[in-house]
């Protein structure tokens, strides 16, 4: 199999035309990862292998939690989990899809927005908010969270993320974003994703 990418949790590889499977990463490479990130981290090394220890604890956590619950599968990517890993239907990264025209965009926002409040009712959120990496376009045009490893799956974080707009601080929102969308999407996150909107829909399938 080819390897088509890489994160801190996983490597990716094609499967097929249709699939991807994503294999765990063993520590010795998370570490190199972290420390091409963050090269001042081989100078404290407690708070790299806590950083490492979290990154897994997210990963295990989710995966645990999927593999539990019901959930609506294409959320996901339909995934299924194996012993080698997640396999997973093979999505255009929402990176790879921005940037066509300001109009596309926009509604490109309010599909993913749109999307956020699909998984309130399934009793989930993605804490993280870069939308261009860890979300896709599928087939049908279906927004995905490729990457679902990095989740809350407590209405009391999920409030706290609201409170503090985290997806202001997201690397997406703070340094990719484009200029044109960025007050677009600001606004759109702040009217949509409300506290009355968490309490209308979360974990309401």
């Amino acid at each position: 199999m080819k390897k088509i990418g890489a994160g801190l949790q996983f490597d990716v590889y094609d499967l097929d035309k249709s699939h991807v499977l994503k294999k765990p990463k063993k520590k010795y490479n998370q570490y190199l990862i972290y420390l091409k990130w963050a090269p001042y981290l081989i100078f404290v090394p407690r708070k790299l292998s806590r950083l490492i220890a979290n990154a897994n604890r997210d990963r295990d956590y989710a995966t645990n939690y999927f593999k539990k619950n019901k959930f609506t599968k294409k959320l996901l990517g339909n995934p299924k989990f194996t012993k080698e890993g997640v396999i997973q239907n093979k999505v255009d990264p929402l990176g790879n899809v921005f940037g066509r025209s300001v109009e596309e965009d926009k509604k490109l926002v309010d599909k993913y927005v749109d999307f956020v409040i699909s998984c309130w009712k399934e009793g989930f959120a993605d804490r993280i908010y870069n939308i261009d990496n860890n979300f896709g376009v599928d087939k049908k045009g279906n927004i995905v969270l490729m990457d679902f490893f990095e989740i809350s799956t407590r209405k009391s974080d999920v409030q706290n993320q609201i409170k503090i707009k985290r997806w202001e601080k997201s690397a997406w929102y703070r340094f990719r974003i484009s200029r044109r969308l960025k007050k677009y999407y600001k606004e759109k996150m702040e009217s949509s994703l409300t506290q009355k909107n968490l309490n209308k829909y979360w974990d309401k399938k």
